[in-house]
């Protein structure tokens, strides 16, 4: 599969088999995440590998549908991936190269590019994933005894997919391209 494949390939799955992702698939996926570039090389992400069912039960908990913390319901079709990966943010490494004012931005961009290789890698290796990022940190930060500086920013569920997976419009490309100023007038026009 080469890369423009791998990129439009790429799904947000829900629903896994029950079939074991090895280790080694694993570590290629945290190296495709650690590959990535960040600010200043700083590279402040960190991995947390779960297999365990009850701790994964604990973190389909601290979940919620729709990004909307309103709605009170975990995302259950997260327990069905064999392992989950939870990518974290190291707020002081960052606070110390940036300061405060540019931590809130560089935290979730760097780790943001982690996240997109490990999906992409993910796709490569024949292994399907979900950016999760609705949930709540500070429960999850408890049951991942995270220290005070880490911060959670996104759950990947990773597993064989169990689904048939079309692809979803996406808006014509024509309408979120502009050229030397933003304009309301299309490429096409």
């Amino acid at each position: 599969m080469n890369l423009d494949e791998i990129i439009r390939e790429r799904r947000s799955i829900r629903t896994y088999l029950p079939k074991r992702v090895s280790e080694e698939l694993i570590y290629k996926i945290l190296d495709y995440g650690h590959s990535a570039p960040s600010a200043g090389n700083i590279q402040p992400w960190e991995f947390i590998v779960i297999r365990d069912e009850g701790k994964k039960r604990r973190i389909v908990d601290t979940t919620f549908i729709g990004n909307n913390e309103i709605s009170g319901k975990p995302q259950e079709w997260m327990f069905s991936a064999p392992v989950f990966i939870v990518v974290c943010g190291n707020r002081d490494k960052v606070k110390k190269r940036y300061g405060e004012t540019s931590l809130e931005s560089l935290i979730y961009l760097d780790t943001s590019a982690c996240v997109e290789n490990m999906l992409l890698g993910a796709v490569y290796l024949g292994l399907a994933s979900c950016y999760v990022s609705g949930f709540k940190k500070e429960e999850l930060s408890e049951v991942l005894h995270l220290p005070e500086y880490y911060e959670p920013i996104a759950i990947l569920p990773i597993g064989y997919t169990g689904e048939v997976c079309f692809k979803r419009p996406k808006i014509d490309i024509q309408n979120i391209i502009h050229f030397e100023t933003f304009s309301k007038k299309k490429i096409s026009e």
